[in-house]
């Protein structure tokens, strides 16, 4: 119920912010506006300004702007204040005027959002560099090894991770190639990123690389498992029982999984390589060290003037992995369904 609200929410907003558009421009250009709506007939809520009827309709789904002599079914009396009066540049600004107030909402919102500060993974802007492969995935089917830099995907050129992560992500089911740098030298592969692990539901595509970092230790509670066996805030965990940890999720998946059994964590202190044997004591049904492990984060707190380039950059961004899918749709190189 509260996804259907906050859906209905969202898409009034744009709908609102669309039809301002023309509505302004029609305005600016001396275009009579009968009817401002937002949402669908039937109208509960009306009010006459001038010549505009201003509305809210009972379907909060849509909405429109009427101007006179909109179209040839129209009744046209050819008066100035009409919209085929207006000359050919004056009606394309009326009608581009909507997609504008969208884009602007969209650079207004993310600067707003960035503005604000966040938290984000440390390696998102950082250059495709395969820390890991998952056993068993279509990199280690291809031949990605741990060490190869990523510099293209389907043709597609990406510069950071996050470029990396959209791309492959919106190529489920479909066979890419993924062009690397291996020892200075350039290498093609080809395979069919799957659908990633817990994401069915939007079909996201992965092809099982994960970035070369590890969770760190925030904190160590006194008189736990973790301070007996001498680990320390700051320790970065590199492996657990050899197995490779990128997030902290997966550590604390490997402590859960092993009440009163001990394991062996491979870590950097300082920068130097120690090994730690650990029992987890049973907390419940699953093992507990008394730690907080965490990713490697951190923080994004632009000036105001900056948001506004960030969100430009962003902007960009997006609407460039937007293009490249929709040509992908065209030539068939993805897959609508």
């Amino acid at each position: 119920m509260i996804t259907a609200l906050a859906f209905i929410f969202v898409l009034g907003v744009n709908v609102f912010i669309h039809e301002l558009g023309h509505f302004l421009a029609a305005k600016r250009v001396g275009i009579r506006v009968l009817k401002f709506q937002l949402g669908f007939n039937p109208t509960i809520v009306s009010f006459r300004r001038g010549d505009t009827e201003y509305g809210i309709g009972a379907l909060p789904i849509g909405g429109y702007v009427k101007m006179a002599g909109e179209s040839s079914e129209d009744e046209v009396a050819g008066k100035p204040d009409e919209f085929l009066s207006k000359t050919r540049w004056e009606r394309f600004q009326v009608l581009i005027m909507g997609p504008v107030m969208n884009l602007l909402l969209a650079f207004v919102l993310t600067a707003v959002v960035l503005y604000r500060g966040a938290e984000v993974f440390s390696y998102l802007d950082q250059p495709v560099v395969v820390g890991s492969v998952e056993a068993g995935s279509p990199a280690e089917r291809a031949d990605i090894v741990p060490g190869d830099r990523i510099v293209s995907v389907a043709d597609n050129h990406v510069d950071n991770w996050e470029e990396f992560l959209i791309t492959v992500g919106s190529r489920p089911n479909r066979e890419i190639s993924i062009g690397l740098l291996r020892n200075g030298l350039d290498l093609t592969r080809r395979l069919t990123p799957v659908v990633a692990q817990g994401q069915s539901r939007f079909e996201i595509g992965d092809i099982g690389v994960l970035p070369n970092v590890h969770p760190h230790i925030a904190n160590v509670s006194p008189g736990e498992p973790g301070e007996r066996a001498g680990l320390k805030a700051g320790d970065i965990v590199v492996a657990v029982d050899g197995k490779t940890m990128t997030f902290h999720t997966d550590f604390r998946a490997a402590i859960a999984k092993s009440p009163d059994k001990p394991i062996q964590l491979s870590i950097l202190r300082d920068g130097m390589p120690q090994t730690v044997t650990v029992t987890p004591r049973k907390n419940g049904a699953v093992g507990y060290l008394g730690i907080s492990p965490v990713d490697d984060t951190k923080s994004i707190k632009p000036t105001a003037i900056q948001a506004l380039g960030m969100s430009a950059e962003r902007n960009v961004q997006m609407a460039g992995m937007i293009g490249q899918t929709l040509w992908g749709l065209v030539t068939r190189q993805l897959s609508p369904g």
